[in-house]
């Protein structure tokens, strides 16, 4: 038979159907030869609709394998044919899957640019399903941005749908999104709740490749909750799956869940064999994000041996690699996990470098967040009004078509005026029924205005809650670094002009018109982790922060900088009240054991570094970055003094332009033993990390 004949009389949703089947059960080798002979039938009957299906089934294939450089230019192509035949599943399904490709190289912005456009495609076709599917792929995006509240939100929504449809397949994927949600948030209770309900899910539909991600999921969370026989019993059948199926990728991934399992049992030498074997193979075969992960971990085990050199040795190439993947919030762990290992090594110049770099990159990461996030608020805002001008759309064709009728009845009328009465009469109550319609129609518009001004107020109160949410710390409640940096130029220009004013004999030297910059870290907080858990350490920030509120005002700003790093501006005030407020903090701290729900209470201390403004008095004004990094350069020297303990700087008499590239501990130092620098602090013996 021609190859002809076996176009026109092949059923094409068979092959769709073969395939889907396949990829189910792991066999890709199967699925690609599936795809290619799509392909080439469609190419015989030169069908856009089957051409773009064909190249729809091939970057779906590359997906399973983790090959999105191949699957991204397939599923281009696929919506490249199939979107001038109009809307459609087999269009929206692709936009769907690019969406996704984009969401896995970590190009957020993109990645819901198409999720919307495949909704919006969903929602015309009143495919429920399809619509629940959308919720949860949008879902996993918002929740790699940091924007939880929102992922949570389009979770739940996946979720009510697949309830209502009865999708056991969509149910246990919301499921499985949630769990790994919750982990990321830090509640590993509910999370291992959510796991084994989505385990138990995977086991009845059999497909084996999600039961094995549901394994694996289960065996990393037994190893953080500590419960190692359970972790060991998820973490092998796990790899059992992947090497079944021959999911090479997902093979390595198990395999680093077998390595943490090894290294929080104590079994170093098996953690490093199973690592090294792994980035062996993620090296030769581009594992690019396994590869930077497997980098951290190894990191991680050596630090955890006191092995610094050796985890230089990870770290060094993690970072260039992380840079390549666009990973910058794997770059700046790994900056964080190099600065502990020069402090180690006792290379503090190299310390300082690296926190330089780190700080940077998380400033960097702060600001492509922020664009990130207005990326998604655009997407969405972009897919409500497409909603908003479908609706108008509709409105105004149901308009026109009464106007044509309306139009239509007066022609007849003035025709056939001079009929029978009988005609007439059909003609007036013709009339009857079109103004009943009309005020049907009034009604209806009516309830829609009325509809859409409801769901105007809606979106506006959810942007008003966004922008609270993007102000705080879920965590501790405080402000965060996008709030004090929205208001700080501020504060500093109100300080400025006052002393300026001052100076210029417009008025008297003002009272209470200065304010404190406190940098404050918790000591050894990394090994409060390492010794109680992740969760230990979240309870131990939140109490902190209530500390906070104790020592400082209520009119003071209180932020969580990032991780176990706090700023505090104490506002209008003179800058003799900054050392006693940095003392009080201290001995508050020190006063009382932390309380723990899970652990014996534990005791916690802080190191603070402060630096008042104006400063250098009579000077030009400090831009803000020079004034915290004053602040910073304290801090290490608290550190390095002892820590439990503060280092403030209260004036500079040194006649200098105070930029940030100028300010270094060796400076400060220098003009210190000059006598330039009213240092305050609470040691026997200040070091400034010269």
């Amino acid at each position: 038979m021609s190859l002809f004949c076996v176009a026109e009389t092949t059923d094409f949703s068979t092959l769709r159907a073969q395939l889907k089947q396949a990829r189910a059960q792991g066999d890709l080798a199967k699925a690609d030869q599936l795809a290619s002979d799509y392909l080439r039938l469609a190419t015989v009957v030169q069908d856009p609709l089957h051409l773009g299906m064909a190249h729809f089934q091939l970057g779906k294939n590359a997906m399973e394998r983790n090959n999105y450089r191949i699957a991204k230019p397939e599923l281009e192509q696929a919506v490249a044919l199939l979107q001038p035949l109009g809307n459609s599943e087999a269009l929206a399904d692709a936009l769907d899957r690019l969406g996704m490709t984009y969401r896995y190289q970590s190009d957020y912005a993109n990645a819901l640019k198409y999720l919307y456009q495949a909704m919006q495609i969903y929602r015309d076709l009143e495919d429920l399903e399809s619509i629940a599917s959308g919720y949860n792929n949008i879902g996993t995006v918002l929740e790699k941005m940091g924007q939880f509240e929102e992922a949570l939100h389009a979770h739940q929504q996946s979720l009510e749908l697949s309830y209502q449809l009865k999708d056991s397949d969509s149910i246990a994927s919301t499921i499985f999104n949630l769990a790994d949600l919750h982990r990321s948030l830090g509640d590993n209770d509910q999370a291992l709740k959510y796991f084994l309900q989505t385990l138990e899910m995977d086991m009845a539909s059999g497909n084996q490749r999600d039961i094995a991600y549901s394994h694996n999921k289960l065996g990393f969370l037994y190893s953080d909750l500590k419960d190692f026989d359970k972790a060991r019993t998820h973490a092998d059948q796990a790899l059992t799956l992947f090497q079944q199926i021959g999911a090479k990728r997902d093979i390595e991934w198990a395999r680093t869940v077998q390595a943490k399992l090894a290294m929080e049992q104590g079994d170093f030498a098996k953690a490093q064999q199973l690592l090294d074997q792994v980035i062996e193979t993620a090296i030769a075969q581009s594992y690019k994000s396994l590869l930077v992960d497997s980098y951290k971990m190894a990191a991680e085990l050596s630090l955890r041996q006191g092995k610094a050199e050796a985890a230089l040795s990870y770290i060094e190439p993690g970072i260039v690699q992380a840079q390549q993947n666009n990973e910058r919030a794997d770059e700046a762990l790994l900056q964080q996990m190099r600065v502990d290992a020069y402090i180690r090594l006792d290379q503090v110049r190299d310390a300082l470098h690296a926190l330089q770099a780190q700080k940077q990159l998380e400033d960097e990461i702060f600001s492509n967040k922020k664009a990130a996030t207005i990326a998604a608020i655009q997407a969405q805002t972009e897919y409500t009004r497409q909603q908003y001008q479908i609706s108008l759309l509709q409105n105004e064709q149901s308009l026109q078509q009464v106007r044509l009728e309306q139009s239509q009845l007066a022609r007849n009328f003035w025709i056939f005026g001079l009929m029978a009465v009988f005609v007439l009469m059909i003609s007036l109550y013709r009339r009857y029924q079109q103004n009943q319609q009309n005020r049907r129609l009034e009604q209806e518009v009516a309830a829609r205005t009325s509809e859409l001004e409801q769901k105007n107020t809606e979106l506006q109160q959810a942007y008003q809650q966004l922008e609270v949410i993007s102000l705080t710390d879920k965590l501790t409640g405080l402000y965060n670094r996008h709030f004090l940096e929205s208001h700080i130029e501020t504060e500093l220009e109100q300080c400025r002009r006052r002393w300026q004013d001052w100076q210029s004999g417009k008025t008297s030297q003002p009272e209470r018109a200065e304010l404190a910059v406190f940098l404050i870290d918790l000591d050894h907080f990394k090994a409060l982790n390492d010794n109680y858990g992740h969760y230990a350490g979240d309870e131990v920030l939140q109490h902190f922060s209530q500390k906070l509120q104790q020592v400082f005002r209520q009119s003071d700003y209180l932020v969580r900088w990032g991780g176990e790093e706090f700023v505090v501006i104490a506002r209008s005030i003179n800058r003799e009240e900054a050392a006693p407020l940095a003392q009080r903090l201290v001995d508050t701290v020190q006063q009382e054991l932390f309380p723990l729900s899970e652990a014996p209470p534990v005791a916690v201390s802080c190191s603070v570094g402060y630096a008042c403004y104006p400063l250098p008095l009579g000077a030009s004004p400090l831009h803000w970055e020079s004034l915290l990094k004053l602040a910073d350069l304290c801090l290490y020297a608290a550190k390095y003094s002892g820590r439990s303990g503060w280092v403030g700087l209260e004036a500079i008499k040194a006649e200098t332009d105070l930029l940030p590239g100028v300010i270094a501990p060796g400076q400060l130092q220098l003009w210190h033993g000059e006598g330039q620098l009213q240092v305050q602090h609470s040691f026997a013996r200040l070091n400034w990390l010269g």
